[in-house]
């Protein structure tokens, strides 16, 4: 029974069996009760206490042991796992050690404790079971770490001058000094086992890296520490012997403000961390102290938190000193985890699953690359903006160990999900520090943030360009961050960015349509780092702005309307191809001549109204590029309807397209827009097509489509005659849908040879057209562009031209489709009624056309 027991059961905790041997031998007879009684199993051994004291190899830890009150713990009860070292070890250790001990003699208190706490588990472990762990359910082959013993108790540092971090929060404390725990969560131990390692995925070649120890198949190591005798079992627990002596290793942020190598990535690291009175902390440790004089009394203890909401703190220190009393942290200035955390936990998992990693580079890296990157400009590294700063130590932090060893460097992506394009080759071999939260790599490389090199830096880096740079920041659909896009370097961008000081005059389409027009002025409250928008009276005669009346600061207001400014500045790809005309990611026209420095570029609306925007300042970068403006471009603010209406050489068509089709064939519709939508629009653009009014003239007088005259004039007595009235309007109807074309055609625009573009007009027969549109296909049409020359060839082989004599091309309007109609939100009269309306409006789409005239009408048939 007893070598059945011993060489058959792994993953079962050997202090159960022998409860189950007890209850067994209970049941069987009163001998063997009375046995059992008196005697243990052979196997068993002894306690703890005494396994190291009769072996004569563990003087070392029987000191630690006898000196630390634990001679009776470990004599008689507990259950516990022990990581020890034998004599041999400790020469060692006393040869070369971080603390400077040369004997055990010399080891302080807090010394003692750290090596005899930081060794132990608080359940007996057989080493089969290590790499589980229990949480709702058994979870096989998944800890990496494990709580000890440790407590926090047992170093308390007091800290003061240089030893305190460079910022604001600490200077009070600088020349008195601090009681600072820089973490007061447990300590654990890092495990690396077969099982383990072979589920996630580590192979002993990233371990070797890691830890500069050597690994073959189904070792065990305790950080570097190689378990070289396991499973010694003892009446309270289990030993296992390690090779060297396990000394708590610091975590991360320790590591690297210690490392003399990686001081400057420290300093801007320690930035963004304070620290933080623990009431309960001292409450604890003084409740201790009654009981062990020996300790010093301490009246406050602190703890050092950095800004982040994975660990950290969100708030700043309050006036008591707590982190509950203060002012809430900008969100982009917090970490993407606490690097002091020692209990670290990757997201939601269990801290036995996983460490954090970062990558640090070294201080002849961090100057190279300053003296020669895009910060140049600042000085120092200590003159750089903290929100520059954030994303540079973002882009260095990662959450995952397992994800961030050598074996999947390769695939590494940070938040943004670009690459991290770290190497072997980048970090010195001996140059990773294992802690008891994670790794730190230390590089010979610098991994700049996408930030600094895309189309979104010079706004980052800008001082006056906090209004698109709060909105970049901060707007988000579902899990779409906006900045995400200007990051992006699988495509190129041309983007315009008017300063903070020129967003003056922004003319809001829902205001614009009111009785009283209004303008908005966006700018950027320091008080409460964001955007606020000033709503001014609007000459819409003089284009001119009046005396401000209302001040809006509703996020959600002021991100729907930068939103669509946003969106009207950039383009996707370049723009000094040569070309005039351009279209923007929210499909609004701009018109740009020039380049460089020396470019002007015109919105829709500025081309009506004979504005213009000059660019101050052009930036090269990785994903295009990006141009100081000294305007916001403005959008059209005339719908097709409007600007169809306002012009008497379309009046015919327009005379058309506004008379009384059938339900549902109607081409313009009063919605919750400026006035009148085209119906069939979408979010999208498009081209207008005007035949001349002897164009519709002459296509009436040939039949090719009726009058609404004569359509009128048709009887419909008999069912035929009511038939034949309905195919005329149906009739007209496509022939007008024909002149609307999807994509926005320029005249003097790019060179089209024969592009073949879809219409409004659905084909609904399988009659042969020359282009070959199949039933149920829109009609297209055949554009070929050359300069000013523009000609059109129809489904019916007809052609057209564009008239460029009249001026009555190249005509940009915008259909927009808001919340609700704008009468409904009054008129921002600078009353609270008023704005408290006007701040609820939305603009939710619109669709962009350019309007030509042409010289004929344009037939499918």
């Amino acid at each position: 029974m007893k070598n059945y027991f011993k060489t058959t059961v792994n993953q079962l905790d050997r202090l159960l069996i022998i409860s189950i041997i007890i209850g067994a031998t209970m049941l069987a007879s009163c001998a063997d009760e009375n046995y059992y009684a008196t005697h243990e199993p052979e196997w068993l051994g002894a306690n703890i206490y005494d396994y190291l004291k009769t072996d004569k190899h563990y003087t070392n830890y029987v000191k630690l042991i006898d000196d630390l009150g634990y001679t009776e713990t470990f004599s008689k009860t507990g259950s516990v796992t022990l990581f020890a070292a034998n004599d041999s070890a400790f020469d060692v250790f006393y040869q070369k050690n971080d603390w400077g001990v040369k004997n055990y003699d010399q080891l302080s208190l807090a010394q003692k404790k750290l090596i005899m706490n930081f060794g132990m588990l608080n359940n007996a472990y057989t080493s089969d079971y290590l790499p589980n762990y229990f949480d709702v359910s058994l979870q096989t082959g998944a800890a990496m770490r494990r709580n000890t013993r440790i407590s926090i108790y047992d170093s308390i540092p007091h800290e003061f001058g240089d030893q305190l971090p460079l910022n604001p929060y600490f200077e009070k404390y600088r020349t008195r000094g601090i009681h600072m725990l820089k973490d007061n969560t447990s300590w654990p131990i890092a495990q690396f086992t077969q099982k383990q390692m072979d589920q996630v995925l580590i192979t002993d070649d990233d371990f070797n890296f890691i830890t500069g120890s050597t690994r073959v198949k189904d070792d065990i190591h305790i950080f570097g520490d190689k378990v070289v005798k396991r499973d010694i079992t003892c009446k309270n627990g289990y030993v296992d012997v390690l090779d060297k002596v396990l000394v708590p290793p610091m975590n991360m942020a320790q590591f690297v403000k210690s490392n003399p190598h990686t001081q400057i990535f420290s300093k801007l690291l320690d930035r963004f961390c304070a620290p933080y009175l623990s009431k309960g902390n001292t409450l604890a440790y003084n409740q201790l102290q009654l009981n062990h004089l020996e300790l010093p009394v301490i009246d406050s203890i602190f703890v050092k938190r950095y800004f982040s909401a994975v660990g950290g703190v969100t708030r700043y220190p309050g006036s008591d000193g707590t982190e509950f009393t203060g002012g809430s942290i900008n969100t982009e200035l917090l970490l993407p985890f606490d690097p002091g955390w020692n209990s670290y936990r990757n997201g939601t998992n269990a801290v036995q699953t996983d460490m954090a990693a970062m990558f640090v580079p070294s201080d002849e890296a961090m100057t190279e690359y300053f003296n020669n990157g895009v910060l140049k400009d600042y000085g120092t590294w200590e003159n750089v903006p903290d929100k520059i700063i954030m994303s540079f130590l973002q882009r260095h932090m990662r959450a995952s160990l397992i994800s961030s060893v050598p074996s999947r460097f390769s695939k590494m992506m940070d938040a943004q999900n670009s690459p991290l394009p770290v190497q072997r080759g980048d970090i010195t071999p001996g140059n990773v520090y294992l802690g008891v939260n994670g790794a730190v790599y230390i590089t010979n490389k610098v991994y700049a943030p996408d930030e600094y090199s895309s189309v979104y830096a010079p706004v980052l880096f800008g001082k006056n360009t906090k209004v698109f740079d709060w909105f970049i920041k901060n707007y988000e659909n579902g899990v779409y961050l906006y900045k995400y896009y200007l990051l992006s370097l699988v495509n190129k961008y041309s983007f315009f960015v008017p300063t903070d000081e020129v967003f003056t005059k922004y003319i809001d389409p829902i205001a614009y349509s009111t009785t009283v027009p209004a303008a908005i002025k966006f700018w950027y409250n320091t008080k409460t780092s964001a955007v606020n928008a000033t709503i001014y009276k609007y000459d819409k005669v003089t284009n001119t702005s009046g005396d401000s009346v209302a001040i809006i600061t509703d996020a959600t207001f002021i991100k729907n309307r930068i939103l669509d400014i946003i969106e009207s500045h950039i383009v996707v790809g370049g723009v000094e191809s040569g070309n005039k005309y351009y279209l923007s990611k929210g499909n609004n026209v701009i018109k740009v001549l020039g380049s460089g420095n020396s470019m002007t570029v015109e919105g829709g609306g500025d081309m009506a109204m004979g504005t213009v925007s000059h660019v101050t300042n052009a930036f090269t970068q990785s994903n295009g590029y990006t141009y100081y403006i000294d305007k916001p471009i403005q959008t059209p603010l005339v719908s097709v309807y409007k600007m169809l209406g306002a012009h008497d050489e379309f009046s015919e068509f327009y005379k058309l397209l506004s008379g009384q089709f059938t339900t549902g064939s109607e081409v313009f519709a009063a919605v919750k827009g400026m006035d009148q939508n085209v119906k069939f629009l979408n979010t999208y653009n498009y081209t207008v097509y005007v035949p001349t009014n002897a164009a519709i003239l002459k296509a009436i007088q040939d039949t090719v489509i009726m009058s609404w005259d004569a359509i009128n004039a048709l009887p419909t007595e008999t069912t035929k005659q009511a038939n034949y009235k309905t195919y005329e309007i149906s009739k007209l109807s496509k022939f007008l849908r024909y002149h609307f074309q999807d994509n926005s055609v320029f005249v003097d625009g790019k060179l089209i040879n024969g592009q073949l573009y879809p219409t409004a007009t659905k084909k609904n027969d399988t009659s042969p057209s020359i282009f070959g549109t199949s039933k149920d296909k829109f009609y297209q049409v055949r554009v070929n562009v050359s300069g000013n020359d523009v000609t059109l060839t129809t489904e019916s082989g007809k052609t057209a031209k564009v008239i460029t004599s009249n001026n009555l091309y190249n005509l940009m309007t915008r259909d927009f489709l808001f919340n609700d109609k704008p009468l409904a939100f009054k008129s921002v009269d600078g009353s609270v009624t008023a704005t408290k309306a006007f701040s609820t409006s939305t603009i939710e789409t619109s669709a962009t056309a350019v309007i030509h005239q042409i010289d004929n009408v344009l037939t499918f048939q």
